[in-house]
C-alpha cells in the first residue's frame, strides 16, 4: 500500500495545471510523511504551523491549500490529481 512518502515526486501537470498547487500538494505530502506517513485529511492549521517550522511559508498557501487539500486524503485520490501521482500509485 502506498504511504504519503511515496508522492514527494513533484506532481506535473495537475488537475489545476498550475505550479503553485503543485508546490502545496508536495508540500502536504511532507507534512503528512513528517507526522506519522499516513493518509488522513489535514487542517490548514496544522499545515500552516509545519509549513512555518520549514521556512519560506506564505498565507497566499491557503488558497491552493483548499483546492488541492481533497486529494490528499488517500492514494487513489493523489492518483487523480496529476499523472506522475497515477504513475506512482499504479507501480
Amino acid at each position: 500500500m502506498k504511504k504519503p512518502s511515496d508522492f514527494i515526486k513533484h506532481p506535473w501537470s495537475c488537475v489545476f495545471m498550475s505550479n503553485e498547487h503543485e508546490s502545496i500538494a508536495v508540500n502536504i505530502m511532507v507534512i503528512l510523511k513528517r507526522t506519522g506517513n499516513e493518509w488522513r485529511s489535514l487542517t490548514f492549521e496544522e499545515y500552516e504551523t509545519e509549513r512555518k517550522k520549514d521556512g519560506g511559508y506564505s498565507r497566499v498557501e491557503k488558497a491552493y491549500f483548499d483546492d488541492v487539500s481533497p486529494y490528499t486524503h488517500s492514494a487513489d485520490k493523489a492518483a487523480i490529481f496529476s499523472e506522475t501521482w497515477k504513475d506512482i500509485f499504479e507501480n
